[in-house]
């Protein structure tokens, strides 16, 4: 599951879908499961931010609706 390299907001969405369909390693999956409990959402939900976080780190770039 290499991911794109680039900036470009396609590169970032494509990187976005491959981490939400390849299967979550061990570390991965216990970063999702704190996030849901501490955040009160799905795990669902959990995964597909933690793709967004992924995806924009591997891109240098950040997310705008973070607030701290």
């Amino acid at each position: 599951m290499p991911l794109k390299k680039g900036t470009s907001q396609k590169t970032i969405s494509a990187n976005i879908s491959e981490l939400n369909k390849a299967k979550a390693s061990k570390s991965r999956q216990k970063a999702i499961n704190t996030l849901a409990s501490k955040k009160g959402i799905s795990k669902k939900k959990a995964k597909q931010r933690l793709s967004v976080a992924i995806a924009l780190q591997k891109a240098g770039k950040r997310d705008k609706r973070r607030t701290t």
